[in-house]
């Protein structure tokens, strides 16, 4: 049985309203000590105060739910391969799995749009959506305009997190985001199961996200987390909220003070279904990784440093160093086979964590 909630709730509107300076308020400094509290103690946060309007997220929902109301021999036509190196488009139930696992959603993919001038343009994870303009024509606008104010809040949050932690304010901001961060925003539609008799289906298993950051969009139950007693949590639908929780490597590089923490998606009741929108904020193409400068800081407790280890041990990375294009091998390999080069692998393991399965497209 799942125990209660143990995300805090915090409100970011001393951020949202007013950029940080180099005289943080005293209202920032707040906000950003809750933020470090939540995260080192559960790796997970509900945001309010973001200035995200309803508006903006009802239109992203209704276009979404007009999508995947679709004919699939028409959502096919956008599929993820389709798409190039982008990796943008649709991934039809049966596409990823998580620890060997099938997961019981389908997906569409899309990140910020790049113009052909973009210096960035035919690198892998850069380049043109797909977007049924034909269809949903209200899909494009509602999309790019959401991921724009999300990835606000990722550098607001950033910005919460160098201040908190005893850096310049920007610091983060500065060192790992630039020119612009690599976004990856997916809407997924979660399946109905009809029988679970056995309790072996999940809408997806249980796992940590991969990079920095992930800012999640729910707008129904199912969310669990694993409390650091080890009990799953559920995580509570709150209106105009947006959860937030800590990657594999922003754990890794805080010398484990940020803890990434294990989640799974119960799979929606029979007769019902799950829209979801997870956006993942990660570091710049070409970031270098490096452990945070945190020498100033209090060393972790024996107990603490050893859970850290054991969480690391079970990442995709093998050290905190190189390029972030290269951490993202384990993504592209398995999606784009044809794409990885021999860099891209420099700094990456096999994981039991994450695995994608990609599925021939149907002919349309």
């Amino acid at each position: 049985m799942a125990s209660e909630n143990i995300i805090p709730v915090i409100d970011i509107s001393p951020f949202a309203s007013s950029p940080l300076s180099t005289s943080p308020s005293a209202e920032q400094i707040e906000v950003a000590n809750k933020i470090y509290e939540a995260f080192h103690s559960s790796g997970f946060i509900q945001i309010i105060g973001h200035g995200i309007s309803e508006d903006l997220q009802n239109k992203l929902l209704q276009s979404t739910e007009q999508f995947f109301a679709r004919p699939e021999e028409e959502k096919m036509v956008l599929h993820v391969k389709n798409g190039g190196v982008a990796w943008r488009g649709y991934m039809p139930y049966g596409g990823e799995g998580t620890r060997g696992r099938v997961d019981q959603k389908e997906g569409i993919y899309f990140g910020p749009e790049h113009p052909d001038d973009h210096p960035q343009i035919g690198l892998p994870l850069h380049g043109k959506n797909q977007f049924p303009d034909a269809t949903v024509p209200e899909m494009r606008p509602a999309v790019l305009q959401y991921i724009k104010e999300v990835s606000e809040m990722g550098k607001t949050i950033s910005d919460a997190l160098s201040l908190a932690l005893g850096m310049d304010g920007h610091f983060i901001r500065d060192n790992y985001l630039q020119a612009e961060p690599l976004v990856f925003f997916r809407a997924w539609k979660y399946k109905r199961v009809e029988d679970d008799s056995e309790g072996g289906v999940w809408g997806i298993g249980e796992h940590s996200d991969f990079g920095y950051l992930t800012i999640l969009k729910q707008c129904s139950p199912g969310l669990q987390i694993l409390s650091p007693k080890g009990e799953w949590a559920n995580v509570p639908v709150i209106e105009n909220a947006f959860i937030c929780n800590v990657g594999d490597m922003l754990d890794m590089m805080s010398g484990g003070r940020l803890r990434s923490t294990f989640h799974r998606v119960l799979p929606p009741a029979p007769g019902t279904h799950r829209i979801s929108f997870p956006l993942f904020f990660d570091f710049s193409w070409t970031a270098k990784m490096a452990p945070l400068p945190l020498s100033h800081l209090p060393p972790l407790s024996p107990g603490e440093e050893a859970q850290a280890k054991e969480r690391w041990e079970k990442t995709t990375f093998t050290g905190v160093n190189g390029e972030w294009w290269q951490y993202l091998a384990k993504k592209v390999k398995k999606v784009f086979p044809e794409l990885v080069l021999p860099d891209f692998e420099a700094n990456v393991k096999s994981s039991s964590r994450f695995a994608i399965v990609v599925p021939t497209p149907a002919p349309v």
